[in-house]
């Protein structure tokens, strides 16, 4: 009897059977897709039978008339309930699935090949229990703390065996390796470790080391690709001589043998990862109060522990932002002691180090904590004048923070020696007790008016709202909830604070309680809600400074409303906390410098004198002054020191400026390849003169001899040299996190000749 398409059974089964039987049962699921890779079906295996009934499609797109040679048919474990989300075929291959060619027999029924156990054998799954910490260094009270970072996502992944994937790779990716690794040419630094607290000064010193890098120093291609290869693992002359061959199946057959050896190789070129560093995710966990994560997972049984490689999500802002997420070939665990802890160390500026589980300011207290990560009590808020340090013009300290800032290159910053202004998008930190809100105390008000301009002129001015960045401020939370599967879930919501007008007062926002699930927000608990920011310490608004008039000294009001929407004054004033100065994680009464009206036993809100600054710097090199006159050179570059055959009086002069002095500047000076030129570098606040270098209307200049700038190239007043000159003019001001890079820079060169 001939074999017909057209009057096979609708309804059909086929027998699903394993070339070698693996060591323990375990579910199989087959999915049923047309020649066009669209899903009909899926089935669980049962009894060794896998049953589709085709006569359940709904009429159209051909699902009347199918040849039953053109399905696709793939089969796979059914062990992680996710399988049954799949609807295409790509998605398959995280689960290893078999794609047998259907053939329809001579009485109209359809078979298989069995499962072969090359395949098969990836499929066994072991149980492994995955733990570790996250962490993130914080500078707290001039001390560095490893602090554990809480409610971050963990996402942990299996490496699929190279075994598994390396005939699968296109012959085009295979042939690149040879050329890639014998003659290699590297674009990609090697990833390097976190450095530790204490090198985190060094690396930024670093970079503007870096920065002031001579120009005319170079190294040849062949000095860096020596230097490199002399990094990596030595490869034998065999391996070399295999990846010579030209033999896709030789290449192939050493990657896999010598798949370990190969790792730090493949960390310079991004766009193999994909090839040979397959992953399927296997769960993503949430860190507890401690850092804290584990998690039981599955993996292949054949062969090692199982490969982890972890990456990580931290919500800022309300969006969940991947701030861990290092190269996958020298980020790997590979052959994972289950149970063992991996130690994360996390950088990224904007995470929080706040995680005590039980943290919380008791009553109706209301603490101002920081702007940004620098604390309120390291803001000036006196008039005083001291010139900075090595110059001897003085400036008026009020309104500034001796607090770090994330991004400095060359700014040292001391305790009590306020020099910093505020720019950008600061965001103001605050504490409300557990008993907030309430009746009594139940919106806050920020509000701002400018004290005096740049130079520090009194204005008349009166309080207005402080706008809040993106018109509103909403407070996010996480909560739970069930997939379609049964498993759980995390997701992001948010309730809004404000602003509202409520009676005769607009621009308030509700005091948040210290859980979602409390009034008035009342977030179903069944959902096991949290706080991004807890209560205890949150972002109360966000402002651009930028919207202000003008530079110049600001003060920040905030005053308590109750639910009714009447200001309150004469609170209490043990109500109100600000840090310690020496220790920010401790609270004490806020100082009456930082109070409106105070008497000796009441308040009526804070108040907080703020220098707003967001001044671009400028940088200009000048051309070397020969005598008093702009150096006559040719397109040549060079510029004689000796005309009519007497020495000149050099002349190096530079523009560093700011608007209102908040900069600081670098310039230095190098000659050739033999380094720089300490005379004729300075460095200081643009402020004042520095270095030997005279200010005049922004110009910085410097007089100097031949043999001055020469020196070991003077040569008896018959040598010559080139020189570089950088000039890097670095803005003071901060966010309360980052320094706020209104910089500027410039690059210039000369050559001296008698």
């Amino acid at each position: 009897m001939s074999k017909n398409p057209e009057d096979f059974d609708r309804k059909f089964k086929i027998y699903v059977d394993f070339e070698k039987p693996p060591e323990r049962e375990f579910p199989l699921i087959g999915f049923l897709f047309n020649c066009r890779g669209i899903l009909l079906q899926w089935q669980y295996v049962k009894d060794k039978i896998l049953e589709f009934n085709l006569d359940k499609l709904p009429p159209g797109n051909g699902n009347r008339n199918i040849d039953p040679e053109q399905f696709r048919l793939f089969i796979a474990p059914a062990s992680d309930k996710k399988i049954t989300r799949v609807n295409n075929t790509q998605e398959l291959q995280n689960y290893k699935a078999y794609e047998p060619i259907i053939r329809l027999d001579a009485n109209n029924g359809l078979s298989i090949l069995p499962i072969p156990e090359v395949l098969s054998r990836f499929w066994l799954k072991c149980k492994c229990r995955v733990s570790g910490k996250v962490s993130k260094w914080f500078n707290v009270g001039n001390t560095w703390e490893d602090r554990p970072v809480c409610r971050a996502r963990v996402h942990i992944c299996e490496i699929d065996p190279i075994l598994y994937w390396i005939n699968k790779i296109p012959d085009h990716i295979i042939a690149k390796v040879p050329d890639a690794i014998l003659k290699p040419v590297f674009k990609f630094p090697i990833p390097i470790p976190d450095p530790g607290p204490l090198h985190q000064f060094e690396r930024f010193s670093m970079m503007a080391a870096e920065n002031q890098e001579n120009i005319f120093k170079t190294r040849s291609i062949a000095e860096i690709r020596k230097e490199t290869i002399s990094k990596l693992p030595e490869l034998s002359p065999e391996i070399k001589q295999q990846f010579a061959s030209g033999n896709l199946n030789i290449i192939r057959e050493t990657l896999a043998k010598n798949y370990a050896l190969l790792h730090p190789w493949f960390c310079f070129w991004p766009w193999w990862w994909p090839y040979f560093y397959r992953c399927k995710e296997l769960a993503v966990v949430e860190t507890n109060a401690a850092g804290r994560f584990e998690k039981s997972v599955y993996y292949n049984c054949f062969g090692d522990k199982p490969d982890i490689y972890i990456w990580v999500e931290y919500l800022i802002n309300g969006v969940w932002t991947t701030v861990y997420k290092p190269p996958k070939p020298c980020n790997i665990y590979w052959n994972y002691a289950c149970g063992t802890d991996i130690n994360i160390h996390l950088t990224h500026e904007m995470v929080a180090g706040n995680c005590c589980c039980d943290c919380h300011l008791p009553g109706e207290l209301v603490w101002l904590r920081s702007v940004g990560n620098t604390s309120v009590s390291h803001i000036n808020q006196t008039s005083y004048s001291q010139p900075p340090p090595g110059q001897t013009v003085p400036y008026d300290r009020i309104g500034l923070t001796d607090a770090p800032a994330i991004g400095d290159w060359f700014l040292a910053t001391t305790t009590d020696d306020y020099k910093r202004p505020f720019g950008g998008q600061p965001q103001l930190f605050m504490g409300f007790g557990t008993s907030l809100p309430n009746s009594n105390i139940y919106y806050y008000r920020w509000s701002y008016r400018q004290i005096a301009d740049a130079q520090l002129v009194n204005v008349g001015d009166s309080y207005k709202p402080l706008p809040p960045i993106g018109g509103e401020v909403r407070k996010w939370y996480d909560y739970i909830y069930i997939d379609s599967v049964g498993d759980e879930q995390w997701a992001p919501d948010s309730k809004k604070l404000g602003p509202f007008t409520v009676g005769t007062n607009d621009s308030l926002y509700i005091i948040p309680p210290e859980l979602p699930t409390m009034a008035p927000f009342n977030v179903p608990a069944s959902s096991h809600p949290h706080w991004h920011q807890q209560t205890y310490n949150m972002s109360t608004i966000a402002f651009n400074s930028k919207g202000f008039p003008e530079d110049g000294l600001y003060e920040l009001k905030l005053e308590l409303f109750d639910q009714a929407g009447n200001l309150l004054q004469n609170l209490p004033k043990a109500t109100f906390k600000t840090p310690r100065h020496n220790n920010a994680g401790f609270s004490e009464n806020a100082p009456d410098i930082l109070l409106e009206n105070p008497t000796a036993t009441t308040a009526d809100a804070f108040n907080m004198l703020i220098r707003i600054d967001n001044g671009q710097c400028t940088a200009g090199i000048f051309t070397l002054n020969v005598n008093g006159n702009p150096a006559a050179s040719n397109c040549c570059g060079f510029v004689n020191y000796k005309p009519d055959g007497v020495e000149a009086d050099l002349e190096i002069s530079f523009e560093a400026t700011h608007p209102n002095n908040f900069a600081v500047f670098r310039f230095n000076v190098v000659k050739g390849t033999c380094g720089g030129v300490p005379i004729a570098s300075a460095g200081g606040m643009v402020i004042d003169s520095a270095s030997g270098y005279t200010l005049g209307g922004g110009i910085y200049s410097k007089h100097f001899t031949p043999i001055q700038l020469l020196d070991e190239c003077y040569m008896n007043g018959m040598g010559k040299a080139a020189f570089a000159e950088t000039l890097n003019v670095i803005s003071m001001a901060t966010d309360g996190i980052f320094r706020v890079a209104n910089d500027d820079n410039e690059v210039a060169a000369f050559a001296l000749e008698p």
